[in-house]
């Protein structure tokens, strides 16, 4: 990530890396490249997960702009160029909130483009968060959006919920963009490398923390901002559950028998909420996902 970030037709003015309680080498490999170069500031801190690391960061943060990366992602050598020039347009001449891109999937060493596809070149908060939740091309992601600074930091009740470790980011958006009517223009391409874990791994996730599914914390905070109006909240809420349980499911066949008592507690889940769609692995799912898991390679 930083080697692509450096080596940008744009380089940032300031580049924070928040460490938030590492134990491996991690810190003093950012500590090399702070310094080599003045742009690069390192903070350190003990650890409490990645919202209060956003958040820190963002207090820190000087900077007109602010985007927020993953350490083991890279992005594209003219991702910032695009994204800040985009954002210096002015749409019905008021000033834009920032702008939004594209991004690859890597997996199973499948790379996968996707790119907004939004009609317009510009994008308002209401469009946003819709196709948070319905839309592949743009999803709830923090590392394809590039924020005018002082939009986050003089929104001072808009900070990432630190009680939350699943789907922060699809919150904060949430709680952001619910409040504050902006635009943001369209860059239609690709230019962020988001490196997802091998799905040929044979453990289970763990899908389940003090009893809850982890997922649950963050949509029930959404629904209520959003008032409970939102239909496309609840059947993304259900999709997250159907692909869990699909990857409980992969992980019980390929022997990891641990995955067992998740997949129970999954199935509770999944029977309390109405089927609107039938299929087979709808029913499978809520009453004999076991057996169904003999079909899932």
């Amino acid at each position: 990530m930083l080697d692509s970030i450096l080596a940008s037709t744009l380089v940032p003015q300031e580049i924070i890396l928040v460490n938030d309680g590492s134990t491996d080498a991690s810190g003093d490999l950012a500590k090399e490249y702070a310094a080599k170069s003045g742009s690069i500031k390192y903070i350190e801190k003990e650890h409490a997960g990645v919202s209060a690391a956003r958040n820190l960061g963002l207090e820190k943060a000087t900077g007109d702009y602010i985007i927020f990366f993953d350490a083991d992602d890279y992005i594209e050598p003219n991702m910032f160029e695009l994204l800040f020039n985009a954002a210096q347009k002015k749409q019905d001449g008021s000033d834009l909130a920032g702008a939004i891109c594209g991004y690859y999937t890597h997996k199973d060493d499948v790379i996968t483009p996707y790119s907004p596809d939004f009609q317009e070149s510009f994008v308002d908060s209401e469009a946003l968060i819709r196709a948070m939740f319905t839309n592949d091309n743009v999803r709830g992601f923090l590392f394809t959006r590039l924020f005018r600074a002082d939009l986050l930091k003089n929104t001072e009740s808009i900070r990432f919920d630190e009680n939350i470790s699943m789907c922060e980011d699809l919150l904060f958006q949430t709680k952001l963009f619910s409040k504050k009517n902006v635009t943001f223009a369209v860059v239609n391409s690709p230019l962020y490398h988001y490196i997802q874990s091998s799905s040929s791994a044979t453990g289970a996730k763990a899908f389940f923390g003090d009893g809850r599914f982890v997922y649950e914390p963050a949509f029930e905070l959404i629904r209520k901002e959003l008032k409970g109006s939102a239909d496309f909240v609840d059947k993304s809420y259900q999709t997250i559950l159907d692909n869990c349980m699909y990857s409980l499911l992969k992980a019980y066949n390929n022997g990891d028998k641990a995955a067992k008592n998740q997949i129970r507690q999954l199935q509770t889940l999944l029977r309390k909420i109405p089927i609107k769609k039938i299929d087979l692995h709808s029913l499978a799912y809520r009453y004999a996902p076991l057996l169904y898991s003999l079909k899932i390679k």
